[in-house]
């Protein structure tokens, strides 16, 4: 499969479309370029289309009612922002800042909507892939209620390696600040550094400054 219908299928909103309707919407993808600090959207702009990051990384935020910003993710190669907006269009429900020089492969809602009413049987693997993106947001909510923040930071170590590496790969080298994973988890940056250091106690992780690198993922995941 083409590098770039090889991008479209790690999204999974279209991960369960067939060959050759992945194939001609990827045909429509270009590629944009990005410096470092670029706003790729901010939270109430149009939704207008999906990104894939080829290269670099993107941070997503929110902002809460008082003003303050919280990291929701940071997103390198291979990972995306937006595939919702190809079906609704509504405002950005948060916002996305270039961390470094970056790559993304973008498909716009016009020309996701002209696909789609070329291939309207498409719709069913994409409803299909709308329900298991809402069995996950399940399962997140129910970590929230029954996790405490250490194995909820655990759990989020692996996640991240596992869509920057595409595996629970021994080595890999997250590039995230604590002050990012704690915005990630809802907790204070003090509580992530005090589970990040006995992780590291434990020789399931090496820090870095702006780094975790995971020493053992698959003891880490069952830490979790």
């Amino acid at each position: 499969m083409p590098q770039t219908e090889a991008l479209f299928r790690d999204v999974p909103l279209l991960a369960r479309l067939a060959q050759p309707d992945l194939r001609a919407l990827a045909s429509r993808g270009r590629v944009r370029s990005y410096r470092t600090g670029a706003v790729l959207f901010r939270e109430g702009d149009r939704g207008d289309a999906l990104h894939i990051v080829v290269q670099g990384a993107v941070r997503v935020s929110v902002l809460s009612p008082a003003g303050s910003e919280a990291t929701v993710a940071v997103l390198g190669p291979g990972e995306f922002v937006g595939d919702l907006a190809l079906l609704d269009g509504r405002p950005r429900s948060a916002s996305a800042i270039i961390l470094r020089p970056t790559r993304t492969l973008v498909v716009t809602r016009d020309d996701f909507r002209r696909w789609l009413r070329e291939r309207p049987h498409a719709a069913l693997a994409l409803l299909e892939a709308l329900s298991l993106r809402i069995r996950r947001t399940d399962e997140q909510l129910a970590d929230v209620a029954f996790l405490d923040a250490a194995h909820r930071l655990a759990k989020r170590l692996v996640t991240l390696a596992v869509g920057q590496y595409g595996t629970r790969i021994k080595g890999a080298r997250l590039r995230v600040t604590q002050a990012e994973l704690a915005s990630m988890l809802g907790v204070s940056r003090e509580s992530v550094n005090k589970h990040l250091n006995g992780l590291a106690r434990r020789g399931l992780v090496r820090l870095g400054r702006g780094s975790v690198t995971l020493l053992d993922p698959d003891a880490l995941a069952s830490a979790e």
